[in-house]
């Protein structure tokens, strides 16, 4: 089952032509989506708001004709067959984690799909990320075999500054717990795009 999957390095809405590119990614791939946001990284009272937020985002970036929802508590898996892009934006990995069904199952309702993960959302797809907030290794669902590091060099994430350097430290510890295999940076607001079949 061939999946296009499109990772993102979050804090999307700051980077002033994301949703341009991010636009034209998509309209590669479907015309007239039916988008879904997940918002599991999130206190489930705050989904509402946030879907609101980003509709009105998506209406402001996108120019051309779409719909759109966000997932309910128990209906993710009905609700993303009736989607075409499925974009599973940023917060707590932890916490997205707790909400989503088993990842067989999961992957079983990605086909023909454009998935999106941004920040928490590209955690989970990775085989293995670094938790800049947390400043620690962490292993995702391994939908995708890519190794990443999101919110890649910015100085301040969510009141955690870093430098340069410490930026580089922290890739060195990732790369050694991760046995040296590669790793692909996210900057806030870019995004790399996989094309991969899903077993």
């Amino acid at each position: 089952m061939s999946k296009t999957f499109i990772l993102a390095g979050g804090n999307d809405r700051k980077s002033p032509d994301y949703g341009l590119r991010l636009s034209q990614e998509i309209a590669k791939h479907v015309t007239n989506p039916k988008i879904l946001s997940c918002f599991y990284s999130w206190p489930e009272e705050s989904w509402e708001q946030k879907a609101e937020d980003w509709q009105s985002w998506f209406s402001n970036n996108f120019n051309w004709p779409f719909t759109y929802d966000y997932a309910r508590a128990d209906s993710l898996l009905e609700q993303m067959d009736a989607a075409d892009v499925i974009y599973f934006h940023g917060g707590d990995t932890n916490l997205l984690f707790e909400h989503l069904p088993p990842v067989e199952k999961l992957k079983k309702h990605f086909q023909d799909k454009v998935i999106i993960g941004s920040s928490a959302g590209a955690n989970m797809l990775s085989k293995y990320f670094w938790s800049s907030k947390r400043a620690a290794f962490g292993e995702g669902l391994g939908i995708l075999d890519i190794n990443i590091m999101v919110h890649y060099g910015a100085p301040d994430h969510e009141g955690f500054k870093r430098t340069p350097e410490d930026w580089q430290r922290e890739e060195a510890e990732f790369q050694e717990h991760i046995g040296g295999r590669t790793i692909t940076h996210l900057p806030e607001g870019q995004f790399v795009i996989i094309e991969q079949d899903i077993k």
